[in-house]
């Protein structure tokens, strides 16, 4: 990966995890388990998004690939390189099995999806980042999201509800998202010429 590669991955995981908190917080609050499984989730879809299925597949449809089951770890592992490198000893033969569920979460797959979905993919539009880029951009932030989180919840139980979130993601058909038009609009430019 070279330098910018990793700087393009870092601005996503960013605007991720700043998107995720925004989106999220109810009341000034926000619910850990509920944040970690959202962003995960979103890692997943955008991963599934990647994969460039058949869009005439029933949203919220369980669909099993071999494309989920190839990448679909890679966001698993990028998270756990990502807790490592800051300092949680966590790993997949670590994980609390009992916290590998979506009954943590407050949310479901589709009510985390339609609060999350508008802003990401946007985000994807608006920086033409490839899908499955920012689904390892949305891993990382998924990864700082769990390490943040460990003050109310440990990394053992948090990374569980993150590979969850992450399975739920790249083997569900993903709902419609209807996107809003550009952060940045191009400026009309005046012609260079000058009707007499």
């Amino acid at each position: 990966m070279t330098g910018t590669e990793h700087k393009v991955l870092i601005s996503a995981a960013d605007f991720f995890k700043q998107s995720g908190k925004r989106l999220l917080t109810v009341d000034d609050r926000l619910h850990a388990e509920t944040l970690i499984a959202s962003v995960a989730r979103m890692a997943g879809s955008l991963m599934y998004r990647s994969f460039a299925f058949d869009k005439t597949i029933e949203p919220g449809t369980p669909v099993l690939s071999d494309q989920a089951n190839l990448h679909g770890p890679k966001l698993m592992d990028l998270m756990f390189s990502t807790l490592q490198q800051l300092g949680d000893k966590v790993d997949q033969n670590s994980l609390n099995a009992e916290y590998a569920s979506p009954k943590h979460a407050l949310l479901s797959f589709k009510e985390s999806h339609d609060r999350l979905a508008p802003a990401f993919l946007s985000y994807c539009r608006d920086t033409r980042l490839a899908f499955d880029d920012a689904a390892m951009g949305a891993a990382i932030a998924t990864a700082i999201l769990v390490h943040d989180c460990t003050v109310v919840l440990s990394a053992d139980k948090g990374s569980a509800i993150a590979v969850y979130g992450f399975v739920e993601g790249t083997k569900t058909a993903p709902f419609p998202v209807a996107l809003s038009e550009p952060a940045v609009a191009a400026e009309k430019k005046k012609p260079w010429y000058k009707v007499w």
